[in-house]
């Protein structure tokens, strides 16, 4: 932590005892810098930082939360990881919604009306996002003293979506140039004909709305899924139309409790977690209902949460303060306190047109936290920057998967990041020898930890750093053989188009893995990408036509035995598949030399 972080409480009474407290939280939200608290703040100023930190907009870096008791929250955005802890006093009391309420645009209710055609179909059949072109037109009743049009809905606005009751052609000509917005938006009050014209509209569901993406809507809430729910949040909307003192804001709260309890509960179903189990995927997005949203439970008390759409930015507070809450309530938490790291990926957040506000970085903590699959223990720092940073649990099936082929075996594990392929091969599998390759040095820290950490020494399980076609090459070289070998590469094919250059680099690290497989009684090689164009691509044909083709380079015969996906955590939604399916591990024997 740096001597500004360190300094900060000493500016702040400084700051207090001259009533500069406003001037303290407009330099926070400016600068980003975190502010922390402790037992030792009066109940006086208590207040006054929760009054004014939920009217301080959206970059200011205290976030409050309520943990069981503890108030306890690690923020992290771009490459900047911060921890609050704050004290039990009563005197702060943040356990209710009305801290994180935020309204940056005029109290409204806010709809999309979509075209009737076979595209719309798709929405009422539970399809999750509705793109530009499927809009006819959008509405704004604006419900407070607001004379200003509003040019659209305001990003991220929770929506209703209806079906425009006037069927359209799936032929008719739309403005194709112009992709951000291609129909009307209109604002009003007190308007019986607009009012009319959405009554009269086929509802769909709730979604949060984006003018700046093409995913226009991502849905949260369908009418036919959720009845009762959707409902009662007409009900609340018909509520604030007469004047009463709601938001949209409470109907999305209604709807994120909804859905976090939803997936706590399949994954109770699962068993998740476990005994031996402690770490896995809690909310995985479009397969949770919550498009744009993950959480991975790691070590069974630290929730990373990874957004990368901007409804989530928007909606942190409201996000975080229903997570915590949700888990407070898991018979698995009840007893214990539950840290939330919260991360983005700027890429897809840039996308979705949203922008990161920029933050001065400050040395993250290198806190460790024990994360336990399959009986496994794995050192992973959830706090820290870098690829030592989590852990992947979308492989924890298939890591068991190859363990029941590996007794007595040699093993070759390529990219092992955090050794999970290996670990399993000596532990569960009884392996004779594993080794792991790795081109990052934090990677191979990580898996020789991960191997002490688990009892094992150096001459059951080892890791290399080396680039693994450098390695490969050289252990051909050195006629090097292997039982089994695992090659699980990064991301080679971001999307469609870089699909050829990818299946090249595919092809050549699948042929050199093939013949590293013994030559005389053949053997096992588990290959996986993790690039959603790959796996989608032709049906999930398109890879294994890529092994194949590396199999006849090799000249060695493959027979594919099993292909497996991401752990059953890793939910997908029926309505959108195969669009969430970007994992494929595919399993081959590869026969020996004739």
């Amino acid at each position: 932590m740096d001597n500004t972080m360190r300094a900060l409480p000493s500016i702040s009474l400084i700051l207090i005892a001259a009533g500069m407290m406003s001037t303290l939280f407009k330099t926070a939200a400016a600068f980003n810098l975190p502010l922390r608290y402790g037992p030792r703040t009066s109940s006086a100023v208590a207040r006054h930082l929760r009054n004014s930190i939920a009217q301080t907009n959206q970059v200011c870096a205290a976030r409050f939360i309520q943990l069981n008791g503890c108030y306890s929250i690690c923020e992290r955005q771009n490459k900047c990881a911060l921890t609050q802890l704050f004290s039990t006093s009563a005197d702060i009391n943040l356990s209710t919604p009305t801290a994180f309420k935020k309204e940056s645009y005029p109290n409204a209710l806010h709809t999309v009306v979509v075209h009737r055609n076979k595209q719309s179909l798709a929405f009422r059949e539970g399809t999750p996002l509705v793109f530009t072109k499927s809009i006819a037109a959008t509405y704004s009743e604006v419900l407070d003293d607001y004379v200003e049009d509003l040019d659209d809905i305001p990003l991220g606005a929770l929506v209703a979506v209806v079906v425009s009751k006037d069927k359209q052609s799936d032929k008719t000509k739309r403005d194709t140039k112009n992709s951000v917005k291609s129909h009307s938006h209109y604002t009003f009050t007190d308007n019986d004909e607009y009012t009319a014209l959405i009554n009269q509209s086929q509802p769909i569901g709730y979604g949060v709305y984006n003018p700046h993406s093409m995913y226009r809507v991502r849905m949260l809430l369908h009418e036919t899924i959720h009845p009762g729910l959707t409902k009662d949040i007409r009900s609340l909307r018909k509520e604030m139309q007469r004047g009463a003192d709601f938001s949209e804001n409470d109907a999305l709260k209604s709807i994120l409790e909804k859905k976090i309890t939803d997936a706590i509960r399949l994954r109770m179903a699962m068993n998740l977690p476990s005994f031996d189990t402690d770490t896995y995927r809690l909310i995985n997005g479009e397969g949770d209902g919550l498009s744009g949203l993950a959480v991975d439970i790691i070590g069974g008390n630290t929730a990373i949460v990874m957004s990368s759409a901007a409804w989530c930015e928007i909606h942190k507070n409201t996000i975080l303060y229903i997570l915590s809450k949700s888990l407070a309530l898991h018979p698995s938490y009840e007893n214990e306190t539950v840290d939330i790291v919260w991360r983005n990926t700027p890429s897809r957040l840039a996308q979705d047109g949203y922008e990161l506000v920029q933050e001065i970085e400050m040395e993250s903590e290198d806190v460790s936290v024990i994360a336990t699959e399959s009986s496994i223990k794995y050192m992973t720092y959830p706090y820290s920057d870098g690829q030592k940073t989590g852990f992947y649990c979308d492989q924890r099936d298939n890591r068991r998967t190859i363990a029941k082929y590996c007794e007595n075996k040699r093993v070759l594990d390529l990219c092992c990041y955090s050794g999970g392929f290996s670990l399993n091969a000596v532990i569960h599998g009884n392996a004779a020898s594993a080794v792991g390759v790795d081109s990052s040095q934090d990677a191979v820290d990580s898996c020789t930890e991960n191997a002490r950490l688990n009892g094992l020494d150096e001459n059951s399980i080892s890791f290399v750093r080396d680039d693994i076609a450098a390695f490969m090459k050289n252990a051909i070289d050195r006629n090097e053989q292997y039982d089994v070998v695992i090659l699980d590469p990064p991301k080679l094919a971001p999307s469609i188009s870089t699909l050829t250059k990818a299946s090249r680099k595919y092809h050549s690290l699948n042929r050199d893995a093939m013949n590293l497989i013994d030559k005389t009684r053949g053997g096992l090689l588990l290959t996986c990408t993790c690039s959603a164009a790959m796996t989608q691509s032709n049906g999930g044909q398109f890879f294994l036509g890529v092994v194949n083709s590396a199999a006849l380079s090799a000249k060695r015969q493959a027979t594919l035995m099993a292909v497996n996906g991401a752990a059953p955590c890793h939910t997908q939604s029926p309505a959108s598949f195969p669009a969430g399916n970007y994992l494929t591990c595919a399993l081959f024997f590869i026969g020996p030399v004739e």
